[in-house]
């Protein structure tokens, strides 16, 4: 997030808000399974990425847009849920769709399934110049000469913001999530056929505590 060229000589304070997560899957992925296999980016791009692999009993909700699974951590409060879509390539309008509510639906109206899982060891980094997001918003005075802070600084200097970055990092492997012998469990299906999760495209996912609280949210296209 910060680098050398972050401070400058007109530089009088740095803010910064932080939130970190290290998190290992109650079942693991089995590390020999995961193989080169194709993950489509859109029709006509295609690239090759490690496929994990593993059949395991999960929370697990479908209904005509999406199929969802649940893959909870050690502890049990936090776990990633991961958003296929079930018409293929059609992650813009699941995300269009997509609201606070409906999430936490996905969530706590999933159901434990056997669950055949494949999906891509991955890892996301994003880093953004918020300043024109807030501007557009109308945050505009704490950008400029208007800019009043004499509530938080005692001190005579004028200060006003001169950039807001926002940066956020996944990683997702075998273990869990943020990598720094497994166990193989065969379980018996007492809930009916086994479902296939074959998040072979662009996926959303999310790291949710307690069933309500999303910690991180993204999507996984490349």
């Amino acid at each position: 997030m910060i680098t050398e060229n972050s401070i400058t000589e007109d530089t009088r304070m740095l803010l910064m808000n932080a939130i970190h997560f290290k998190g290992t899957w109650t079942v693991q992925f089995i590390d020999f399974a995961t193989k080169q296999k194709p993950f489509h980016i859109s029709e006509n791009e295609m690239k090759l990425v490690p496929m994990m692999t593993k059949s395991d009993t999960v929370p697990y909700y479908e209904d005509d847009a999406v199929k969802v699974i649940k893959l909870p951590y050690i502890g049990d409060e936090v776990e990633m849920v991961i958003i296929l879509p079930r018409r293929r390539f059609g992650l813009s309008d699941v995300l269009g769709n997509l609201s606070g509510e409906k999430l936490l639906k996905y969530v706590n109206e999933a159901t434990n399934r056997s669950v055949s899982i494949r999906m891509p060891r991955f890892k996301v980094e994003e880093k953004r110049n918020l300043n024109s997001a807030l501007q557009a918003i109308g945050i505009t005075d704490a950008f400029s000469g208007n800019a009043n802070f004499e509530e938080l600084f005692n001190n005579s200097l004028p200060i006003s913001i001169g950039k807001i970055i926002h940066g956020g990092f996944i990683e997702v492997n075998e273990k869990g999530t943020e990598s720094a012998a497994a166990t193989i469990i065969e379980l018996e299906d007492r809930m009916g056929s086994s479902r296939n999760f074959n998040a072979d495209q662009p996926f959303l996912f999310a790291i949710v505590k307690d069933l309500k609280t999303v910690l991180f949210l993204g999507q996984f296209v490349k």
